[in-house]
């Protein structure tokens, strides 16, 4: 799916299709390294408006590994 700053791909349908990873497997995907609180800000509060796309599955949350690359197209 190719996915520009304007569209939003935050139908948690769409994510639960991709690969899913947990937070902490996520913030290993950053170059870098980032720490797992990070993630979790960037979900909640955004960089540059854009938020990290997440589901919750009951109290645990989750992105997937093209989230993520999609995150970090839209904020450089």
């Amino acid at each position: 799916m190719v996915t520009t700053q304007a569209t939003k791909t935050n139908d948690p349908l769409t994510l639960m299709t991709e690969d899913v990873v947990g937070m902490a497997e996520a913030a290993k995907l950053f170059p870098g390294g980032v720490s797992v609180a990070s993630i979790y800000r960037w979900a909640d509060r955004g960089v540059k408006g854009v938020k990290l796309e997440t589901i919750r599955y009951g109290s645990k949350r989750q992105t997937s590994v093209q989230a993520v690359h999609r995150f970090l197209k839209r904020t450089q």
